[in-house]
């Protein structure tokens, strides 16, 4: 993935991990004081200047779990118009690095399963990787059972 500035035409860039542990997702409350306070998001930031988007996923995951992580592999780019500006948002397939390890309470985080990640509130951006989470668990549940 070429490495884009913090901003392009007025959109901001924000690294997003998708952290995986077995068959769950760790997803976290936005705090108060900060745009859609109480609803669940995926780890992730601004991108800083100079910062790729891998980056910015490692280290906003670290900031706001307390877990560092592996970047994985680029999932879907969503472009999004939100009232309050434009997004582009880079997701990325995300592994604990140290599996032991549980985010800090403080931090808001919870772990789910995929199928659970529908009863959270999510900024409308994260509604077509959540149904592509869904998917695959469904998709692999199935190749389980005829296994």
């Amino acid at each position: 993935m070429p490495e884009p500035e913090s901003s392009e035409h007025g959109l901001t860039l924000v690294g997003i991990g998708i952290i995986q542990r077995a068959d769950q997702f760790l997803i976290r409350v936005r705090p108060e004081g900060t745009v859609y306070a109480g609803y669940w998001e995926f780890p992730g930031g601004k991108c800083e200047p100079g910062e790729t988007p891998e980056q910015t996923t490692a280290r906003e995951c670290l900031e706001e779990t307390g877990l560092e992580v592996a970047v994985r592999k680029p999932r879907r780019v969503i472009e999004h118009v939100y009232p309050h500006g434009r997004v582009k948002l880079f997701f990325f397939d995300c592994t604990p690095i140290d599996l032991v390890v549980e985010p800090a309470a403080e931090h808001g985080c919870r772990w789910v399963k995929a199928e659970e990640l529908r009863l959270y509130r999510f900024p409308e951006a994260n509604e077509v990787i959540i149904e592509q989470l869904v998917a695959e668990t469904d998709d692999s549940s199935d190749r389980d059972e005829f296994d």
